[in-house]
């Protein structure tokens, strides 16, 4: 996250870090700090950052059945209906620029270029949606393919293959485009292919070598973090009911939202970002993440982060060790389908490994960067100072 919030002149242009930022999450997190004095303008904050995500919501559909799955009407395509909520945000959107224009603050704007051009595309979109309508008779649009993604990406690729250079020849062009159809044509490795592969006993007895002890101090620790714990926790369970396809092992993993422990804080988060398809996990669900997490935590104390970070298999010790401190905490008999209890919290832990691991290299990824970036300015400054 910090990468997004302290890009460099040439990560500005990265999508993806823009997102981290302009995201339903975050917005909801400013919402819920919005009694807080150190937060003063979250509310306003967040709800800027819902303008933005709308618009960007509307302009990036590139399939019809987008809004259908992420149950939001406005990643629908824009279609001919006279009351279609997206011509009608675009629209206001564009008065609220005008607006934001004519104020003419002097900070906390954008600027003239950025403001223009979000203008001038929005007014674009409204008149081809407008005329491919009326004039064609199209049933709908998708706005994400009036974009040159694709074309650049190609010549991205020329230049990459061409040795990095920015200006290429027509013969670098040539011969980049039969290697580029040459590698499409190859068949490529897929899982299958790694199907059939036994595990070492490294893999096997991946957790011998570490001893982790939870306690009831350190499940309580993590009681301010529940809201956080029971969305993740809400993943593990569509994870596991992906695998299992089970609705006997579906009533043990996820409970309805009317049964939900709302009261508790521990879905919060998830009812505030619901909008018909999140999971609400059950106790066990929450449990085996709330482990994981303090088995996470442990092994990278000073003690044995180094052992542990160096060790191969990592996933496997944290899921290991997360099954072998995790008491018994229901009676779950074995289902019809044969799956049993061990087998429940084992997908369940192994989803949460997988998310507290890489929740755990963006952090170390972001303060060995920090680091870097901290070691080139007293540099530069050190050449400063000695000139």
């Amino acid at each position: 996250m910090s990468k997004a919030l302290n890009p460099s002149s040439f990560e500005r242009q990265d999508v993806k870090l823009v997102l981290q930022v302009f995201n339903p999450h975050v917005a909801e997190a400013l919402a819920a700090r919005k009694g807080h004095t150190d937060f003063q303008h979250a509310t306003a904050t967040a709800e800027f950052i819902k303008i933005i995500l709308r618009w960007w919501s509307i302009v990036n559909v590139k399939t019809p059945s987008k809004g259908f799955h992420h149950r939001n009407v406005y990643e629908e395509p824009m279609s001919n209906h006279t009351d279609d909520p997206k011509a009608s945000f675009l629209s206001a959107f564009i008065t609220w620029l005008d607006v934001w224009e004519f104020y003419r603050h002097d900070t906390g704007v954008l600027t003239q270029e950025t403001l223009s051009a979000l203008r001038l595309s929005a007014q674009s979109l409204l008149a081809l949606v407008k005329y491919c309508v009326s004039e064609l008779h199209f049933k709908y649009i998708l706005l994400g393919k009036v974009q040159t993604d694709p074309l650049e990406s190609r010549f991205g690729q020329y230049r990459q293959m061409a040795g990095g250079q920015y200006h290429i020849s027509v013969r670098q062009l040539c011969e980049t485009e039969g290697r580029i159809r040459l590698q499409n044509a190859l068949p490529r490795m897929s899982n299958d292919d790694l199907r059939g592969i036994e595990e070492t006993d490294s893999v096997r007895d991946a957790g011998t070598s570490f001893s982790v002890h939870v306690s009831d101090a350190d499940l309580d620790e993590l009681r301010a973090q529940m809201p956080v714990i029971g969305y993740v926790g809400g993943y593990c369970a569509h994870a596991a009911m992906k695998v299992l396809k089970c609705e006997s092992c579906q009533r043990q993993l996820v409970v309805t939202g009317n049964t939900a422990e709302t009261g508790e804080d521990t879905h919060s988060l998830i009812a505030q970002l619901d909008r018909g398809g999140l999971k609400f996990p059950s106790a066990l669900v929450i449990a085996v993440v709330m482990y994981t997490e303090v088995v996470v935590r442990k092994l990278m104390t000073e003690s044995t982060s180094t052992q542990f970070l160096h060790g191969p298999n990592q996933k496997n010790v944290v899921r290991q060790l997360t099954l072998d401190s995790l008491p018994r905490l229901e009676d779950i008999d074995t289902c019809e389908n044969g799956h049993t209890y061990e087998l429940l919290i084992t997908l369940v832990a192994n989803c949460a490994a997988n998310i507290m691991l890489n929740t755990l290299c963006k952090q170390r990824n972001n303060l060995l960067r920090i680091e870097k970036d901290q070691k080139a300015k007293n540099r530069k400054a050190r050449i400063f100072l000695g000139k």
